[in-house]
């Protein structure tokens, strides 16, 4: 169960990542640059994480609500913290 916690976690901190350098590259950009780098980095991570779930499901694991919630929780973190600060 463990293993499948860790693999969640090193894998969120992969996407978390990915997507907060998107984002950055994007937050100067007109409107419809950033949003739609934000729309494609809430499919990109909408495909992984089902994506991840088909194949451990295939895998026949039943760590996958660990592995899923850890994932989430991670890159939830990433999220949290503003990527530009309004005022000075």
């Amino acid at each position: 169960m463990f293993n499948y916690i860790l693999l969640g976690i090193i894998i969120g901190v992969f996407n978390g990542v990915v997507s907060r350098i998107s984002l950055k590259f994007a937050i100067d950009k007109s409107d419809a640059v950033f949003y739609s780098v934000w729309l494609i980095g809430m499919f990109y991570r909408l495909i992984f994480l089902v994506g991840a779930i088909v194949y451990l499901k295939h895998k026949n694991s039943i760590m996958i609500l660990p592995f899923a919630l850890s994932l989430i929780f991670t890159q939830l973190i990433f999220e949290l913290k503003p990527i530009k600060k309004n005022g000075p």
